[in-house]
């Protein structure tokens, strides 16, 4: 299912909407979503459950946000000191939730020596998995400074290019953006790119 449209990453979801899924939901409508990026692990761990009571809190909200006919995606920090892992953490959960996209966000734990090879069992396995569901990597905005990162690796087997094309305290977003995709266009492969900008604060 292709990715299109205005969309939204929830990192916490008891901080969105006192985590009520249909307030959610409700919001994410009005403000005119086609998708919706929940956090959905964290390493090898699940992400968004209410441990003490055993409640994976991505479902209803996921649930909420079909009945609005928005896309639910997933989306997983990485880490790669366990890579296969970290794989069939994201396989598990993306089937477990019937998500319609998975994200990548890899950053500087794939700057070190190895992160290639890491990298390579970590999509091997990932595509294993869910040889068929949209992936996006979800990383730095301008390759140029990141040159150790394995991008080629992570993209032959990603559909999409998510940079975080974050502008705080900076005056020209509109210059770093054009910038960030003449550089990720510049990679091999080449991959759409889908901005991803800061509305946190």
């Amino acid at each position: 299912m292709a990715l299109a449209g205005k969309g939204f990453m929830i990192w916490k979801i008891k901080d969105c909407e006192g985590g009520n899924p249909s307030q959610i939901a409700s919001v994410a409508q009005s403000a005119g979503l086609t998708h919706v990026l929940i956090k959905i692990a964290d390493g090898i761990g699940t992400y968004n459950e209410d441990r003490s009571r055993g409640v994976d809190l991505v479902a209803p909200v996921a649930q909420a946000l079909r009945q609005k006919g928005m896309q639910v995606w997933g989306w997983h920090y990485v880490y790669g000191y366990n890579p296969a892992a970290e794989a069939q953490m994201a396989v598990k959960r993306c089937k477990q939730l019937a998500l319609d996209g998975y994200v990548i966000d890899a950053e500087v734990e794939y700057k070190v020596q190895g992160a290639e090879e890491k990298a390579k069992v970590f999509m091997t396995e990932l595509r294993k998995g869910i040889p068929n569901l949209p992936v996006a990597l979800c990383s730095f905005r301008f390759p140029s400074y990141h040159p150790s990162f394995p991008w080629r690796v992570f993209l032959e087997k990603c559909d999409y290019n998510m940079p975080q094309v974050y502008w705080e305290k900076a005056h020209n977003a509109g210059e770093q953006l054009r910038r960030s995709v003449r550089e990720l266009q510049s990679l091999s492969p080449i991959r759409p790119v889908v901005p991803t900008g800061p509305v946190y604060n």
